[in-house]
C-alpha cells in the first residue's frame, strides 16, 4: 500500500498559504518587496503587448526577442489579465513562482531522499523553500531563474531514475522521449542551458560506454582551454572585446578535434583503457631511492 505523502502535502499547504497571503496584500508590496528588478517588467510589458496582439515588442514600435522563451510563454496568458486589472497579473505570478519553488523543493526531497535518506531530502526541501537567499535570488525578482531551477532539478531527477532503470531492464522509447522533452524545456527556460541539455544527451546516448565520460570531458576541455588561452594572452578585458573570435575558435576546435579523435580510434575502449592504465601506472610508480654516491647519479 502506497504511503500518503504527508511531508509534501504539508509543505504545499504551508508555502502556498503564505504566498496567497502575500499575493492578496497591498498592491504596493508587489513592486516594493517582490518584483523589484527592471528586467522583470521587460518580460511583463512584452507579454502584455503580445497578448494584446501587438507582437513581440516592448514599446509597441520596435520588435524584440531579448527574453527566454518558456518564461515568456508563461507570462503571456497571465498578463492578458492586465486588461481587467494591472495588479492582478502580479498577484497571479507571485503564486506561480511560489508553486515553482515548492515543486522544486519536493523534487529535491525525492531525489536526495532516494540517494541518501528521507531526512536529508526533507532538510534539502525545507531549505529550498524557506531560504531567504534562494527566495531573493531565484524567485523574488520575477525572472526566468525560478522556472529554470525547476527544470534543472526535474532533469537531474529523471536522469537519476533513468540511470537506475537502464541497468536493470530494457530502455523504452517513452523513457527517452520523456528525458528529451524535459531537456528541451530546460533549454528553453534559459537558452544557455543548451549545454546542459547536450551533455545529458551524450550521457544517455553513450550509456554503458566509456565514451559517456570522455566525450563530455573533451568537449569541456576544448572550450575551457580555448577561453583560458585568450584570457592569458590578451587579458580579461581583451577577451570580452574578442569574445566572438574566442567562441568561433572553440567551435572550430570542437568540429576538428572530436571527429579526428573518432577517426584515429582514440575513443575505442581498448585505447581509453590503455591510457587510463598508463596514467595509473605513472601515478603509482615507486620513486627511486636517493643516490648515495655522486658518481652513481651522473
Amino acid at each position: 500500500m502506497k504511503r500518503f505523502p504527508w511531508f509534501e502535502t504539508i509543505l504545499i499547504i504551508v508555502v502556498m498559504s503564505i504566498s496567497l497571503y502575500a499575493a492578496l496584500s497591498d498592491a504596493q508590496n508587489l513592486s516594493w518587496r517582490w518584483f523589484t528588478r527592471d528586467d522583470a517588467y521587460y518580460y511583463f510589458k512584452v507579454a502584455q503587448n503580445i497578448s494584446e496582439g501587438h507582437g513581440s515588442t516592448f514599446d509597441g514600435i520596435n520588435q524584440t526577442n531579448g527574453y527566454h522563451p518558456l518564461w515568456m510563454l508563461v507570462c503571456i496568458p497571465i498578463f492578458a489579465l492586465a486588461r481587467i486589472d494591472l495588479v492582478l497579473p502580479l498577484r497571479i505570478l507571485l503564486l506561480v513562482l511560489s508553486g515553482l519553488s515548492v515543486a522544486t523543493g519536493i523534487l529535491l526531497y525525492r531525489l536526495l531522499g532516494r540517494i541518501f535518506s528521507p531526512a536529508i531530502g526533507a532538510l534539502a526541501g525545507l531549505f529550498w523553500v524557506f531560504s531567504y537567499d534562494v527566495l531573493t535570488i531565484l524567485y523574488q525578482n520575477g525572472l526566468e531563474s525560478g522556472i529554470a531551477a525547476f527544470f534543472i532539478v526535474l532533469l537531474v531527477y529523471k536522469l537519476y531514475e533513468f540511470e537506475i532503470s537502464w541497468r536493470r531492464e530494457q530502455v523504452s522509447a517513452k523513457q527517452i522521449a520523456t528525458l528529451a522533452v524535459i531537456a528541451v524545456l530546460t533549454m528553453f527556460s534559459r537558452l544557455d542551458l543548451v549545454f546542459l541539455a547536450g551533455m545529458v544527451g551524450l550521457w544517455v546516448v553513450f550509456r554503458g560506454h566509456l565514451l559517456r565520460f570522455f566525450l563530455p570531458l573533451d568537449i569541456a576541455s576544448i572550450v575551457i582551454l580555448t577561453i583560458l588561452a585568450f584570457m592569458l594572452r590578451i587579458g580579461l578585458i581583451g577577451y570580452y572585446e574578442s569574445i566572438d573570435i574566442a567562441l568561433a575558435m572553440a567551435a572550430v576546435g570542437l568540429l576538428i578535434k572530436i571527429p579526428c579523435a573518432f577517426l584515429f580510434g582514440l575513443y575505442q575502449r581498448a585505447q581509453m583503457l590503455r591510457a587510463v592504465k598508463y596514467l595509473l601506472s605513472s601515478y603509482y610508480l615507486p620513486s627511486q631511492a636517493p643516490c648515495s654516491q655522486a658518481s652513481l647519479c651522473l
